[in-house]
């Protein structure tokens, strides 16, 4: 089996900070704890899920859980706190991290402090793709994708609100989304459309948030 250092594994991990998977929350345990205003709450929402499927099947019932559940995958919650863009700006990132505990390779060596200040370009010097993130609802941020030829191998498009089919189908191509905001949130962005790409011969990110006209 081929090993693979744990710091390239790291700096992929962070370079690919594109893993677009929504986190699970631990709600805890329910039951007993309940006290009777929840014991109500419960008895209300029987009783409206009782009203609001009756005189369907279980064909149809089914179907409908099934309709809502494809509608939240192709929609997912927006991003919150981003606005759209009227003035353009650029800013450098910096996507060094301190270790939290000690890395070590295959055979125990440690080659990763603990504290220790990392940056994912010191193990994987070129990050050849470029991230695009929009609001496909925004007929001006689709346009303006379809005008964007990015100078990297590879590009990905990652929506901070609409919908995923809808976005894919207008663009032509496969599209992400933002769920959580992890990614916005990670490069600090506020505005879309936004860019984010490697700086030219630079060890850092650079960030840039499009300004558009009024609709």
């Amino acid at each position: 089996m081929k090993h693979v250092n744990p710091l390239v594994r790291t700096a992929g991990a962070l370079f690919t900070v594109l893993s677009l998977q929504a986190s699970a929350a631990d709600i805890g345990t329910f039951g007993d704890t309940w006290d009777i205003r929840e014991h109500n709450l419960i008895t209300v929402l029987k009783k409206n899920l009782e009203q609001h499927f009756a005189g369907k099947s279980q064909a149809q019932i089914e179907q409908e859980m099934q309709q809502k559940a494809e509608d939240q995958a192709m929609r997912p919650a927006p991003v919150e706190g981003l606005t759209t863009a009227h003035e353009t700006r650029s800013r450098l990132f910096d996507p060094s991290f301190t270790v939290q505990r000690d890395i070590a390779d295959q055979n125990g060596v440690v080659f990763a402090h603990k504290g220790d200040r990392v940056n994912p370009f010191d193990v994987i010097p070129v990050f050849d793709e470029t991230l695009y993130f929009i609001d496909a609802d925004d007929d001006r941020q689709i346009a303006w994708m379809k005008q964007q030829v990015p100078r990297t191998t590879t590009s990905r498009v990652i929506l901070v609100n609409g919908n995923v089919r809808d976005g894919a189908t207008a663009l032509g191509s496969r599209v992400y989304f933002d769920q959580t905001g992890s990614i916005t949130k990670k490069f600090g962005i506020t505005q879309v459309p936004a860019e984010v790409k490697q700086a030219p011969g630079q060890k850092r990110f650079l960030i840039t948030e499009f300004g558009l006209p009024d609709r």
